[in-house]
């Protein structure tokens, strides 16, 4: 073992150095680019998000009912003793009135939705 002379000390160091900092910024592009690999591969709910997501929209109830009103509106008249059962699923073949189409939505979706019953006291 013979001693260095500090000009090769510097070279080792330099060198080591060097060595070192290729590695780290390596390692860095390599873990960077795992996470954005991931990010694209990950559910939009989970995972980093490294860019902006598009807005996310409610899927929309009213599959079926007057699609090319504006806004769909029932105004309806009871007299009284009157009693009137309403879907609130939007799924009555017999809309705006209950037809029980919401028992199949709730036990195919695990859903509780139920009728809109408005009475109409003597």
């Amino acid at each position: 073992h013979r001693d260095r002379s500090p000009h090769e000390r510097t070279n080792s160091l330099s060198h080591l150095l060097a060595m070192l900092s290729s590695r780290i910024a390596l390692s860095l592009v390599v873990i960077a680019a795992g996470v954005e690999i991931g990010a694209a591969f990950a559910p939009p709910a989970t995972g980093i998000a490294l860019r902006t997501a598009p807005a996310l929209r409610m899927a929309k109830i009213n599959g079926d009912q007057d699609q090319e009103a504006e806004k769909v509106v029932d105004n309806v008249k009871l007299a009284a003793g009157d009693k009137g059962v309403y879907c609130r699923c939007w799924k009555s073949k017999t809309f705006p009135k209950c037809d029980g189409a919401h028992n199949k939505h709730n036990e195919e979706e695990g859903d509780n939705v139920g009728p809109l019953i408005i009475a109409v006291d003597k």
